[in-house]
């Protein structure tokens, strides 16, 4: 099959997309919608600026007689004058006719959001989590809290909220003080685009199936998720933007060390919200090759890097993705 070449519809979308997007948004939606992809503040978020880099993301293509479906990896939260656009991924993008994401986040608002939210991420205990915090977790909430500039009384805010929730709340506001921008989330940037186009528009994931993977851990992994994400917000803040500058660059071997890195001593997590995830989606992949057409698939870089990643899934099927 050939590819399209980028033209005038690719600009105008372009040129659409930034014109709706949303400038004000309240925490906690926001720290809802960034759930998606989020594992371990690792699975796509990254902040780091404009350089000179030549971007090459890592983009893959599976093809036989009558389906090309291409694999591209981003970053949920970006900052917005990285660049990661190459003539590569414009021309599969504008070729497929299906624009897969992993949830419809684009298409998230508060009526979606709140019930949610209410079901997911509120403690219903009458307990505030934050009793049980560890004395190390303690110290280091209070540490990360002052590094932020929050104000101390964020905590009340966080009472009400379970663990997984705040931790997560930090993580976003981590990566926004650093310049990250979730409008300028690759997969947003990418479904806005698809839309204009007319594209037909999917996705792996509804939204509560997203969320529900958090809202369904237990206590004891939700505070090692939380406690776990503080410390590494502090012991390596610039960790964020390494791996964001690994995705740039295509350094694909790379990116999946740091992120196995970071889950060591989560290998629930990490299986809850990777692995099952890929073998999910490779079946879904599967169908499609077994049809006809073409599909272009944005899903976080963390399920396309790392042992046990997508491509890992696909070719236990039979299916070997080729980077480009």
């Amino acid at each position: 099959m050939t590819t399209a070449k980028p033209t005038k519809a690719l600009a105008k979308a372009r040129v659409i997309s930034r014109a709706k997007q949303k400038t004000a948004r309240s925490m906690l939606l926001s720290s809802l919608i960034l759930v998606l992809g989020f594992a371990a503040i690792l699975m796509g978020m990254g902040r780091a600026e404009a350089n000179d880099v030549a971007p090459n993301p890592g983009l893959w293509k599976l093809a036989d007689e009558d389906s090309e479906i291409w694999l591209f990896g981003t970053v949920h939260i970006l900052n917005p004058t990285l660049k990661w656009r190459n003539e590569a991924i414009d021309q599969a993008f504008l070729g497929a006719d299906i624009f897969y994401s992993e949830a419809p986040v684009v298409e998230a608002d508060e009526t979606v959001m709140k019930p949610l939210i209410a079901k997911y991420g509120v403690n219903h205990t009458g307990t505030s989590f934050l009793t049980r915090l560890s004395a190390q977790g303690s110290v280091d909430l209070n540490t990360t809290i002052k590094t932020l500039g929050l104000p101390e009384t964020i905590k009340q805010q966080f009472a009400v909220y379970r663990p997984w929730l705040a931790g997560v709340t930090l993580g976003a506001l981590q990566v926004q003080s650093r310049g990250g921008d979730p409008e300028a989330g690759v997969d947003k940037i990418l479904w806005r685009e698809a839309k204009v186009i007319g594209k037909d528009l999917r996705y792996f994931e509804t939204m509560e199936q997203q969320i529900s993977l958090f809202g369904g851990m237990s206590m004891a992994d939700e505070l090692a998720f939380f406690e776990s994400g503080l410390r590494q917000m502090i012991e390596d803040p610039d960790l964020l933007d390494e791996v964001t500058l690994d995705w740039q660059a295509g350094r694909v071997e790379a990116l999946g060390e740091k992120l196995n890195g970071a889950m060591v001593g989560q290998a629930g997590l990490k299986t809850l919200l990777l692995d099952d995830r890929n073998k999910s989606w490779a079946q879904d992949i599967k169908k499609l090759m077994d049809g006809a057409g073409t599909a272009f698939i944005a899903v976080g870089a963390g399920h396309l890097a790392g042992e046990g990643s997508l491509q890992d899934q696909l070719a236990t099927l039979g299916l070997h993705a080729k980077r480009q």
